[in-house]
């Protein structure tokens, strides 16, 4: 009864092309590097270059925001649509985009986003026509004025904007910190186009040329603002602590830091039913010394 046992045996143990079989872990092995190297090769693969494709897409997309826009497009180009055509019954009109277009100077500055220059685009559709047209300035706000040669063309930021560092600017004694640039958004109200700035006065755009009108006072549309001049001639005998510093603090705010003696915080709101726009405001150094109340300008 032994004798036969040892022949069924012996296939299992005769076999060494199962142990040269059981001899390729280096086998299984190159599955597992197969199961890494095979993905790309896969439908799965093919996804991952899309999604690779599409997220360098993006990024390079990221990185042309804050590229520098040098030129102005001042006579209209059309835009051609690359796929489909405008409706024979669109309707015309303009759509304005506001934002910061230039962030390098020509002597080595780079400025924050928040700082960048204004830079108007208007998309103009003439819906009769079928037919797009964009134009684009920046806002020759004073900032621009002062840090842009126009004989020459080209740019050096003298001062530097409560977020930026100049590395070709004066390093000591540049005190000038706030740069309206009119870089926040654009609003077209009562037949005035508005640019934005979120620490100072809007400028106003004339809209179909995109040129600069100038700056729009919203103290004198709102309220008159004379009032707070005569602040000064007050007795200081009649407010607190505070009230008294917030006066000492103005014109250290106004001297030291060159800020306009008319700022404000504004904050808009359109009144669609009365065709208005109203604005809640306070002094700039309430920041500073916070009080519970707002000073709301209007008519």
């Amino acid at each position: 009864m032994s004798l036969p046992i040892p022949p069924k045996f012996l296939p299992p143990l005769n076999s060494p092309s199962i142990h040269h079989h059981h001899q390729a872990p280096p086998s299984l092995s190159p599955p597992r590097a197969a199961i890494s190297i095979s993905i790309p090769e896969t439908g799965l693969g093919r996804t991952g270059t899309i999604l690779d494709e599409s997220t360098s897409s993006a990024f390079r997309d990221y990185q042309s925001l804050f590229v520098s826009q040098r030129a102005e497009t001042v006579e209209p180009v059309v835009i051609k649509p690359i796929e489909g055509s405008i409706p024979f019954d669109f309707p015309s009109g303009t759509y304005y985009l506001a934002g910061p277009g230039l962030f390098t100077d020509d002597h080595g500055s780079t400025v924050h986003p928040l700082d960048g220059h204004g830079y108007l685009r208007a998309f103009h559709i003439d819906g009769s026509k079928r037919k797009a047209t964009f134009t684009a300035k920046y806002v020759k706000t004073e900032a621009k004025e002062e840090e842009h040669d126009p004989v020459t063309d080209t740019w050096r930021f003298t001062h530097r904007g409560p977020f930026s560092v100049l590395k070709g600017g004066k390093k000591f004694g540049n005190t000038k910190v706030m740069k309206n640039v009119a870089n926040t958004s654009v609003l077209k109200w009562a037949g005035q186009l508005l640019c934005l700035w979120e620490g100072g006065e809007p400028y106003e755009i004339e809209s179909g040329s995109l040129d600069t009108v100038g700056k729009f006072n919203v103290a004198i549309n709102g309220c008159d603002g004379d009032d707070d001049d005569n602040s000064s001639d007050r007795d200081f005998a009649g407010h607190d602590i505070w009230d008294t510093a917030a006066h000492l603090l103005k014109p250290i705010l106004q001297g030291v830091f060159k800020m306009p003696s008319k700022r404000f915080l504004s904050h808009y709101k359109i009144d669609g039913g009365r065709d208005r726009l109203l604005t809640v405001t306070c002094n700039a150094e309430d920041m500073l010394l916070p009080r519970s109340n707002f000073t709301f300008c209007g008519k």
